[in-house]
């Protein structure tokens, strides 16, 4: 499908409520605070981290226009492009990713980084440029 190893497990986890949303269950933690660190609206589910925190309102009306369900027989699981913008929305906001790892997509709320520099062209090699390189190409010959 092309989402890659880590993206598609992410959205197995955190769709099977086994992923690192602060409302699943933690095995180091059983009594961590299950509220979204995002906006503390609530805990933090996958429906949550999807469709509704407001953190993320921006990236979810570019990427997920038509979303309004993610029960198994919901639209989105079946439609490729769908399931893509899925991909691309876990990546951007990092979703269900451990805590601390940075996403993966560059943000979409920041503009693009700034272009590369001109490309700048060196001059013509002189004649002692080309001396130095057949000297180099004889001792490396008699090295041999």
């Amino acid at each position: 499908m092309g989402l890659g190893k880590f993206v598609a497990g992410r959205i197995h986890q955190v769709r099977s409520g086994k992923g690192y949303l602060a409302a699943h269950p933690s095995w180091d933690n059983p009594d961590a605070d299950t509220s979204c660190p995002l906006c503390s609206g609530g805990p933090q589910i996958f429906q949550h981290a999807i469709l509704s925190c407001p953190s993320s309102t921006y990236l979810r009306s570019r990427l997920l226009q038509g979303v309004s369900d993610l029960a198994p027989e919901a639209p989105i699981w079946c439609a490729h492009q769908m399931l893509i913008a899925l991909a691309e929305f876990i990546c951007t906001t990092a979703t269900g990713f451990p805590h601390g790892m940075p996403p993966l997509a560059p943000s979409l709320l920041t503009p693009p980084p700034n272009p590369p520099l001109p490309f700048t062209t060196l001059p013509a090699p002189g004649p002692q440029d080309w001396l130095a390189v057949c000297n180099f190409s004889i001792l490396a010959t008699a090295a041999l």
